[in-house]
């Protein structure tokens, strides 16, 4: 009798972890979908309609120091798993991301 309730214990307890752990993921999916679409740009002035999603904001590199870098994010229209993931970070001020876009394309 004392194994039995001692696994039933155990597998009560083990219920209770797995189900805490669902629940904290389920909240972290729940915060990044969150911030995600709070960086989601809808539409921009000047800007025809486009089918595609793209996203803008600061990704924190150090806090206490109050340092963020920019980003632009647009996300493929098509065959998304094969496309690669092109981070551009530019040297200076001297040359815009747009600039840089129309002269390296």
């Amino acid at each position: 009798m004392g194994t039995s309730s001692s696994s039933s214990f155990f597998l009560l307890l083990l219920l209770l972890v797995l189900l805490g752990l669902s629940y904290s993921y389920a909240e972290l999916d729940h915060e990044a979908l969150r911030q995600q679409q709070a960086d989601r740009v809808v539409r921009l002035p000047g800007q025809p309609p486009v089918d595609f999603r793209q996203y803008a904001g600061y990704v924190t590199v150090n806090e206490s120091h109050g340092r963020a870098l920019f980003y632009w994010f647009f996300e493929a229209t098509h065959d998304v798993e094969k496309k690669p993931l092109l981070l551009w970070l530019n040297g200076d001020d001297a040359i815009s991301l747009t600039t840089a876009i129309l002269c390296h394309n």
